[in-house]
This record gives C-alpha cells, structure tokens and sequence, in this order.
C-alpha cells in the first residue's frame, strides 16, 4: 500500500537484532543488609526482570514473527485486498502454535520477550475512511479469570475502542465476523493466549477445545499457552480436534545443566545479587539445577530463601550451605517436592498416572532426558563415596573428623556474646548461717507488749 507498511516487519526480523530488544539485565541491588528481613524480598523482585533468551526462545521468536510478517503482508497487500478484508473478511482455517512445558520454565516470559519484539504500533491514512487507522501488531489474552470464549473475544472488541455492554448482546457468530473485520482493519497479525490451564479448571476439556477452535477462527495467526495439564486433557479429545490444536507443538524444556545458556543464567543471577555469592561459580551453579530441575522461577525462589538463610546467620554474601538450608526449609517445601518429582520420573521411578501434570505427551529430545539423568546419576554417585568414605573411618578417624567440621561450622557462625559465670552452688552450712542473719535483720527492735 505504501513504502513504510510494507517494510514495517524488515526490519524486526534479524535474529540478533531480536536478542538485543528482549534481553533484560537489570541493575545489580545494593546494600540489602539496609533492608535487613525485606532485603530478600528486593533481592527477589530485581532477580525476576532478568531475561536472557535460549536458541529455544530465539527460535521461537523468530519463528512467531516471520508468521507475523507474511500474515501482514498478505492482509495489507494491496488497497483491494484490505477493503475485502474489512468488509468481507475470509474464513481462513488456522492450526495454532501450542507452546507447552512445566510450572515456571518461562512460557509466559517469553511471550512477553516476543511481544516486545514485534512492531510498534503505526499510523495508516488512507482513502477509505477520514483520518488515521493505528496498526496494532498483536492482540494479547489471559484466560485467567475467564469462563467462556466470548469474554475473550469481547476483550479483542473493547481493546479496540468497541463498547462491551453493545458488543456482549452479539452472538458467537456475530463476534467472530466483527472480530475478523476489526483485526484486518487494524493490521492485526498475530494472537496470544496466554495461561490456559486457568479456563481447564473445573471444567471439561469441550469448553477449551470450543474456545480455542473458535479464536483459530480469526483467520490470523494464533499462540496459545499452557501447562502439561491441559495438554493432558486435549489429549484425549477426538481426533478431529487433535489434529487441529496439538498438530503444531513447541515444547519448552528446562536449560540443560552443561549449557552455557545456563551457566550464563547463573553467573547474570549471581551479577544482580551484587555478587553476594561466596562458592565457586561452577559448583554453585550445578547445585542450583539440582535443587530447581531448572526451572528458573524455583531458582528465583531458592536465591531469596538462601539469601534470607545467609542474613540470620549474620553473614552478607550466600554460601553453600545456605542453598542446602534454604532448600529444605518450610518455605521450599512445596517447590522441593516438585524437584524430587520431576527427578522421580527423569529416572523412571516416578508414575505417570500420580504426576501426570509433570509428563510431556510430545516426543522430548533423547539429549536433554540424558542430562537430567546424568547430573542425579553425578550427585548421587557423590554421596555414595561420601558414605564409602565414612564408612572406612576408623573410630579415632571419624571423631577427628567430626571435630574438624565442628571447628568449620563455629568458624563460619559470628561469635556469641559472653555470659555472665554462674554463682557457686551454697553448702548447707551456708545456707543455715545466711538463714540466721536474715532471721536477725528483719526481727523488731522492741519487744512486744
């Protein structure tokens, strides 16, 4: 139609061009013992705006938006062909892009990551109507809180400047029509619905699989965003709905311990926290898989309880021991369960049918299955020559050993303030004699009448 709407995506689609918009390396925290108990709750909230994307999201990203491009370029291609799409817009059939993977892996970052990566929004005149169209790249949905496919697609109608109240007495139908007409008008190339595990609770897997058909309906492409638990639940759905909401899946995984991504990970973590971690960065960052499965929310979790571990104990930067703490304290009880879960099933000791929530349906690569495996197979093979070891001790050995580790825990513990000696225990004798003077002391100078 025009130079500048033709070319709007050109520039948005070099991949390091897209790493250097949606990487996110927030400033380092100062002086948290000022905050003293709050100082992890700070700690926490810096940690979460840290985003550094994996091949995976970059991937992803790249990917969503070359879909993005060509939706673009095929609805604003021509003044003939975006009047159509107004006034009488196609029924096009779509399969949705189902991005799946665990509880805190970072599904819903990397939505953010690629919303920030579209294009801005962009003004378009042209002679159909009087003044200017704003282009939106993207419409964006939560179905937390949402019940029905309608309240989402009223959502996409109020977002662009229709009345709810006008727009609720429409029909399904009619919605979508409206729906289509209004996203062609205002460039719109691609939807996001974001968390929809919250619609599959307490309801049965038809009113999902009629909520998502439904917004494949709009003609555009469409991400939707969700647990394993869901999935488990399409899964079971007829074939005909399966081939259309499970046929494009993009399984996001845990970063594999090895993986510079991950060491990277840690080592920004680490920056952040004002380098408040005094353990050697590769052994630190190892233990932090093993108690997180690589789920980068439970390792926010972990550094704040670890870090709240580090403050009682009077000490300013994290050690080891403070991760081992705070991973079995109360406040970690739920999300360790879930790491002894997920390591359950890594070696096959877990059931399918008792955390099913935590098993991928789709095909999983052979490589990353092997590194989970691998670094349990590691911790444990460490123990064992830690019990071997014990075990060999000669009694005078194990007590010289005991004494060392004691004489380590008192050492990395502040001293205690001294005590006041306690007073010698009183004989019998004592005790009669200061009887006899208290007698004396308190008895009447006169003499009673």
């Amino acid at each position: 139609m025009n130079p500048t709407i033709d070319s709007r995506f050109h520039s948005y689609l070099d991949i390091e061009g897209i790493r250097d918009r949606i990487t996110v390396r927030p400033q380092p925290v100062e002086d948290l013992q000022r905050y003293r108990q709050l100082g992890a709750d700070v700690l926490f909230r810096q940690l979460k705006k840290i985003y550094l994307p994996t091949r995976f999201s970059l991937d992803f990203i790249h990917e969503m938006l070359g879909r993005a491009s060509l939706h673009h370029s095929g609805i604003l291609s021509d003044q003939v062909t975006y009047n159509s799409g107004i006034f009488n817009p196609p029924v096009n059939e779509s399969f949705p892009i189902c991005l799946t993977g665990l509880t805190g892996v970072g599904k819903s970052r990397t939505i953010q990551a690629l919303l920030n990566a579209l294009p801005p929004p962009i003004e378009l005149s042209c002679s159909l109507f009087q003044g200017v169209v704003e282009l939106n790249s993207f419409w964006y949905a939560s179905a937390r809180g949402k019940s029905s496919g309608k309240q989402i697609l009223l959502d996409f109608l109020v977002a662009s400047g229709k009345d709810r109240l006008k727009a609720s007495r429409a029909s399904l139908t009619e919605l979508l029509d409206e729906c289509r007409s209004i996203a062609n008008r205002h460039g719109v190339s691609i939807t996001v619905l974001d968390e929809m595990q919250f619609i599959s609770t307490g309801a049965g897997a038809s009113k999902v699989t009629d909520i998502l058909i439904n917004a494949a309906d709009l003609g555009m492409p469409l991400i939707f965003v969700s647990n394993y638990s869901l999935i488990n639940k399409l899964w079971e759905r007829n074939s005909e709905d399966t081939q259309r909401l499970l046929a494009e899946p993009r399984v996001m995984l845990p970063d594999d311990p090895t993986s510079q991504y991950w060491l990277d990970y840690v080592a920004e973590c680490i920056r952040v926290s004002g380098d408040r971690v005094n353990a050697d960065h590769g052994e630190f960052a190892a233990e932090l898989h093993r108690s997180t499965a690589g789920l980068k929310r439970l390792v926010i979790k972990l550094l704040k309880h670890a870090y709240m571990q580090c403050f009682i104990a009077g000490r300013d930067r994290i050690q080891m021991v403070d991760l081992h703490d705070a991973y079995r304290s109360s406040e970690y009880s739920i999300s360790a369960r879930l790491v002894e879960n997920l390591q359950k099933l890594a070696i096959g000791k877990g059931s399918m049918r008792a955390h099913a929530d935590l098993k991928c349906r789709f095909a999983v690569p052979e490589e990353s299955k092997r590194s989970v495996v691998s670094s349990i197979d590691t911790k444990r093979a460490e123990n064992v020559r830690n019990q071997v070891i014990d075990s060999a001790l000669t009694p005078q050995e194990a007590e010289a050993l005991e004494g060392l580790l004691k004489d380590g825990a008192s050492a990395s513990k502040p001293p205690k303030s001294p005590r006041a000696a306690s007073p010698p225990k009183a004989s019998a004798s004592d005790l009669v004699k200061n009887f006899g003077k208290h007698v004396e002391k308190v008895r009447s100078p006169t003499k009673p009448k």
